[in-house]
Parts: structure tokens; C-alpha cells; sequence
């Protein structure tokens, strides 16, 4: 490390230039060599410390993400799972709805067709005597026309 008295020195004035004495200019990157060299190499060690720490905490990123992307992986699967598990019910219960419907709509035919039955049962008797006396009443008819 220089002594203060050198690092001074390059702040005394050396007059203008081409006056005075004559002087070798001073060898400016020597000096700085010299005063800074001592200082740059102890950072060295810490230099390359952060660099092992930089090391470690890209291996470490590597790993988190690693992690993170088999857990997003896994949490798509069984969210994938849980939509054809959920599809498979929803079809379920359209099915189980449809054939509520379905039957529904066959007990409804069947009770129409039922009550039109009945009802035919009830007329037919009627209809039957008013077609008997159409017929009759065709051939009285017909008998005094010929």
C-alpha cells in the first residue's frame, strides 16, 4: 500500500508545460498498479465466493423450477381427472333426466290414450245404434223410392 505522502504527489503542480526544469513525465499506470494492485486482489476471495454463490442460487432456481413445473404438471392431471369425472356425471344425470322425461311423456300418451279408449267405449254403443238406424231408415227409404 503507498505511503500518503506518495499519493500527495500526484497533486503537486509541475508547472507549465516546456518551462521550468526539465522531468520524466511520471509513469502514471505503474503508480496506479502499485496503489490499487493490493486492493483488487483482496477482492479476489470475495469475487469468487459470489460467484460460488451465484452457482449455487442458479442450481437452487433450476431445482424450484423444476419442482414447480412437475407440480403444475401433476395439479393439470388431476384437474384433467376431475373434468372427465365431472363430464361423466353431468352425462349421468342428462341420462337419468332424460329417461324421468321420457317416461313422464309415456305415462302422459298412455293416460290419453286410455281416456280416448273410454271414450270410444262410451260413444261406440251410441254410434252403433245411430249407424243400425241410418241403415234402416236407408232401406225404408230405399223401398218407397223404387
Amino acid at each position: 500500500m503507498p505511503h500518503m505522502r506518495d499519493f500527495l504527489s500526484r497533486f503537486r503542480p509541475a508547472g507549465a508545460p516546456g518551462a521550468g526544469r526539465a522531468a520524466v513525465p511520471a509513469d502514471r499506470r505503474r503508480q496506479l498498479e502499485a496503489e490499487l494492485g493490493p486492493v483488487l486482489m483482496l477482492l479476489d476471495g470475495p469475487s469468487a465466493a459470489c460467484s460460488g454463490i451465484v452457482a449455487a442460487a442458479q442450481r437452487d432456481a433450476e431445482h424450484i423450477v423444476r419442482r414447480a413445473r412437475a407440480e403444475a404438471d401433476h395439479i393439470r392431471s388431476a384437474a384433467q381427472e376431475r373434468a372427465l369425472a365431472s363430464v361423466a356425471e353431468l352425462v349421468q344425470q342428462a341420462i337419468a333426466t332424460a329417461r324421468v322425461e321420457a317416461t313422464a311423456v309415456a305415462s302422459a300418451g298412455a293416460a290419453e290414450a286410455a281416456a280416448i279408449n273410454m271414450r270410444a267405449g262410451q260413444r261406440l254403443p251410441l254410434l252403433t245404434d245411430r249407424a243400425v238406424a241410418l241403415v234402416r231408415n236407408l232401406g225404408e227409404q230405399g223401398g218407397d223410392t223404387s
